[in-house]
């Protein structure tokens, strides 16, 4: 039963490869002798993945790349966790990015956006309460944006940036300190 299962892991994880990255990706495989994978996903990776003694795997998202209880990368094994811009059909993805991170005064907040568009961009607290707008249906081209951000009245924390252009949405996290 586990060698069907893991044959059947292995043919998933080649379907994903031909197509176009997923917005999101679950890893739930077994790599093993000298696999070469690289999976990616244009936002978020989570993998409870198993990855053998001469395996080189990498995973690459656009926000997060999560490993759960259970996750095991043998030693001598190569694996790389990026987070990283993913491209679909050639085009980088919207993206949101906030740098410093964590910050103490203020941050600037990063984006790329794939095409012209009217862009919202506010700020939750950890409860969802919105405690900054800072863009609201503002026309903007394509291309690299930067806006900094300067919470004075906000206690220390953790922050969620969200970017909406386009019927699409990205979503980071920020640490006040």
């Amino acid at each position: 039963m586990r060698l069907l299962l893991l044959f059947m892991g292995c043919c998933l994880t080649l379907t994903c490869l031909a197509q176009q990255p997923q917005r999101t990706l679950r890893i739930q495989l077994s790599y093993e002798n000298s696999d070469q994978r690289l999976e990616q996903a244009v936002e978020a990776i989570v993998a409870t993945s198993r990855i053998g003694k001469v395996a080189n795997v990498e995973y690459r998202a656009g926000q997060s790349v999560t490993m759960l209880p259970g996750f095991d990368a043998q030693h001598g094994s190569v694996f790389l966790a990026q987070v990283k811009e993913v491209q679909i059909n050639g085009e980088p993805s919207l993206q949101l990015a906030a740098f410093p991170n964590p910050f103490e005064q203020s941050t600037t907040i990063k984006y790329y956006l794939p095409a012209d568009g009217k862009v919202n961009l506010w700020v939750t607290d950890a409860q969802g309460k919105v405690v900054g707008q800072l863009l609201r249906d503002e026309n903007q081209s394509a291309g690299q944006h930067n806006l900094e951000w300067k919470p004075t009245s906000l206690s220390d924390g953790v922050y969620i940036p969200i970017l909406e252009v386009n019927q699409q949405r990205a979503v980071s996290r920020i640490v006040k300190k």
